[in-house]
């Protein structure tokens, strides 16, 4: 082969390198193999035209010329400027407006010199997407600020500019750095530890109606916890002794709900260290107080309504055996612990695996979907549905075969006997379907809000974003909007619900509300102070 034969090939490989070369150093410009210059990738021919303004969002401008060219939305400076204007309402997204002025300053107010303008890069525009998906969600990116249309690897004069990058957070949102708090695509942002739903007025209202039920409550099923206790060794018998267990859990529950009254304690329950609400606990970074009061008010709740469903199923039994010798709950209690511990204590740990326990400053607790309205369903909603239609069977069944027994066997009881299944069943009538009816009416002020927590949240939304236009109607000077939010919970509701609890663990203690608890405080008071009750002792019949 003749060496004009190997030249050719070598020049044109020697081209490539340096058309790959200047590629590569960033130059913007490359060589043809013939020596000519390509357009540069990183700029666009258009028509240069004097800067009007000299600074783009606070920053001032290097350069003395600009063009329109890659703003479609904006045919003057005038209309680039206002339209900077409107992003600016951005700075209510502190972590989006730290990222986002480069890009809009290089698309609204690029440099442009003889008769070329800059193109921003593709990484600079690729750094808005996540922290701004807020633009995303709510109106989506123009056409002329996608992505992909802009080259890689270009250096941009405006990305060479100090920007303030310092946004703000708009009331109910406020600033914070810790991640967990954000607000939905609002990064930077979280919303206030004071649930903004309702006003400071209705927060001290709530609190003291929580304070006078849950004090009502602690004491009522105190009193009765305490007259099982002083007579134990007849108490303890069932289906009277479940009433012990089932006063012990609100009992309980009452002390989670009236922990908040302790000096800042409902600030440090339901507040992060952010002074934002607590969303999604447990977390590594903040205490377990928020943890503690669920567990006592949730584990507690669940608890109690389950021992209702086993009183009920009791009552049933024993009517059952009337009359006969056959002890139908003979070896079934320990089942009843077994069902009536381990159940809640599966939800109440499946609840913190999944961490959706949230604090809300109205009730002061933390509590299960007081954000993702879902898992309320799932942990409050269900088991109280299911304890409704089981312990409503069982209460049913019980009173008609009372009835039953009286109506068909009229010899098979005493009149001493019969008088006092009158006496049972009025007041099983009257303290079951209470009963009953506290926990239904629970289970609809739930299902209120899980059918209503979707509106409310889009109201919410909307009243932020909201916000965020005044700022920018203050800048523009153009009409202030009224934000207000437009669906919101209802208080009385709440109250219900709240009534309907406390009424539940009141309803379970007045069982002892008789003339017999009476004689067993007096029996008590004369062992207390060594004094004998001068009371005939009967001595028990053989069966």
């Amino acid at each position: 082969m003749s060496s004009q034969a190997w030249r050719i090939p070598i020049v044109g490989f020697c081209g490539m390198l340096c058309v790959w070369a200047a590629w590569i150093s960033g130059s913007g410009a490359a060589l043809s193999p013939n020596g000519t210059i390509f357009e540069d990738r990183c700029k666009k021919t258009t028509t240069c035209e004097a800067l009007k303004y000299n600074t783009c969002l606070g920053s001032p401008l290097p350069y003395t010329h600009t063009s329109l060219v890659l703003a479609e939305d904006s045919s003057t400076q005038d209309e680039a400027f206002e339209k900077l204007t409107m992003w600016s309402g951005l700075r209510n997204a502190p972590r989006c407006w730290s990222v986002i002025q480069p890009l809009l300053c290089a698309v609204y107010m690029p440099k442009c010199e003889n008769g070329r303008v800059e193109l921003p890069s593709q990484s600079l525009c690729l750094a808005t997407r996540r922290p701004c998906s807020i633009v995303d969600q709510e109106r989506g990116w123009p056409s002329f600020l996608k992505c992909d249309k802009f080259p890689v690897g270009c250096s941009n004069e405006v990305q060479k500019l100090k920007f303030n990058m310092s946004g703000q957070c708009e009331a109910p949102l406020v600033k914070t750095e810790i991640q967990s708090s954000w607000y939905k695509d609002v990064e930077g942002c979280g919303i206030q530890c004071d649930n903004p739903l309702f006003t400071e007025e209705e927060h001290n209202d709530m609190h003291a109606y929580i304070a006078y039920f849950g004090t009502i409550t602690l004491l009522c099923t105190f009193f009765t916890l305490a007259t099982f206790l002083a007579d134990w060794k007849n108490s303890n018998r069932y289906p009277a002794v479940i009433l012990f267990y089932i006063n012990a859990c609100f009992f309980v529950g009452s002390i989670g709900w009236l922990a908040q009254f302790l000096d800042g304690a409902r600030k440090e329950i339901v507040c992060k260290s952010d002074n934002t609400m607590r969303l999604g606990e447990p977390s590594s970074s903040e205490t377990l107080s928020c943890v503690t009061i669920f567990i006592i008010v949730y584990y507690s709740l669940m608890s109690g309504v389950i021992w209702f469903v086993m009183l009920t199923y009791a009552w049933h039994t024993s009517f059952k055996a009337l009359g006969t010798t056959h002890q139908p709950l003979s070896g079934r209690t320990s089942y009843f612990h077994m069902v009536t511990w381990s159940i809640p204590f599966v939800l109440t740990v499946a609840i913190l695996a999944i961490a959706e326990v949230d604090g809300d400053s109205v009730s002061g607790i933390c509590f299960v979907g007081y954000k993702n309205y879902r898992y309320r369903a799932g942990f409050v909603l269900a088991p109280i549905g299911v304890v409704l239609v089981v312990g409503g069977y069982f209460l049913i069944r019980g009173v008609m075969t009372l009835f039953s027994i009286k109506s068909n066997h009229p010899g098979l009881l005493s009149e001493k006997a019969a008088s006092k299944i009158n006496e049972t069943m009025l007041r099983l009538g009257i303290f079951g379907f209470l009963a009953f009816g506290f926990v239904f009416i629970t289970f609809g002020c739930h299902f209120y809000d899980f059918f209503n927590q979707a509106e409310w949240e889009r109201s919410f939304r909307e009243y932020v974003l909201c916000e965020a236009n005044v700022t920018i109607a203050s800048q523009t000077n153009k009409p202030i909007p009224e934000c207000t939010i437009k669906n919101r919970p209802s208080l009385m509701v709440e109250k219900i619900n709240l009534f309907s609890m406390f009424g539940t663990g009141i309803a379970m203690s007045t069982w002892v509300w008789t003339k017999a608890t009476i004689l067993i405080w007096k029996r008590t008071w004369c062992k207390i102070i060594g004094r004998s009750d001068n009371e005939p002792k009967r001595i028990k019949r053989a069966r």
